[in-house]
């Protein structure tokens, strides 16, 4: 499987070497080794074991990005969760699910984070585990209805002229650079097939060559414009494509 951890890809051993932080009176900031130890320990207690894990650190090692690929799969995909971190205040603790393709080793998070936790003075190794236990009891729902999402949009028969469309808007949201047309085109029309699940794969083969730090807000806003075709479908009963689906809806707003 091959890595999408560009630049700032180190080992957990450099993770666990980040300089502990001191705690003052109102930030308790808990280090990437304990959210480490508590999410490993958490996935255990769930049942789920861990295939393969990667990090990313960024600012001096100030902040985390892990992801962690889950035993729990099918032939096609596999569960992924994504964890952050911060030691300065810029980031809380959090998680995300996400699945990968294993074919291409394609990976998307759902862009929802779960069990947000500010390092304040209430913070602390204890009550971290019971958070991070909690979050992969809530977490393990989200991954199963975030891999049915991502496997329904192979369901969805996409036309290219709004394929060229949605690759306007997610542009426009700044998920691809308009550099990267060509690059789309060539992968919609000749490796993955015309449908929301042939455009969201070629997308996301694109975003492997991204920095992790900023894969999930991209992933975010693709399922977003996704969601929003989608659901457009099925508002604009007689409207034969999205480009008059938006013409329609811009004259609403005037």
């Amino acid at each position: 499987m091959s890595s999408i951890l560009l630049g700032n890809r180190v080992s957990e051993a450099e993770v666990i070497a980040v300089p502990d932080v001191p705690w003052t009176r109102s930030f308790h900031p808990v280090h990437h080794r304990e959210i480490l130890r508590v999410i490993k320990n958490s996935i255990k207690a769930v049942g789920l074991e861990i295939s393969s894990a990667e990090y990313v650190l960024a600012q001096e090692g100030m902040q985390l990005f892990s992801v962690f690929d889950l035993s729990h799969s099918n032939n096609e995909l596999g569960w992924s969760i994504g964890l952050r971190n911060s030691l300065n205040k810029s980031l809380s603790f959090s998680v995300t699910a996400g699945t990968r393709v294993f074919v291409c080793s394609n990976l998307c998070f759902s862009g929802t984070y779960l069990a947000v936790r500010k390092h304040t003075c209430g913070m602390d190794t204890d009550m971290l585990a019971v958070l991070a236990y909690r979050t992969m009891q809530m977490i393990i729902p989200q991954l199963r209805a975030f891999q049915a999402w991502h496997e329904g949009l192979k369901n969805v028969p996409l036309l290219e002229a709004d394929a060229k469309l949605l690759l306007v808007e997610i542009m426009t949201n700044g998920v691809l650079a308009p550099s990267k047309f060509h690059q789309f085109m060539g992968l919609y029309a000749n490796v993955y097939d015309d449908s929301a699940w042939g455009f969201h794969e070629a997308v996301t083969d694109i975003l492997k060559s991204s920095n992790l730090m900023t894969l999930p807000g991209k992933n975010k806003l693709l399922n977003q414009v996704l969601d929003n075709y989608i659901g457009s479908l099925s508002v604009a009963n007689d409207v034969s494509s999205l480009g008059d689906f938006f013409q329609q809806r811009a004259l609403m707003h005037r």
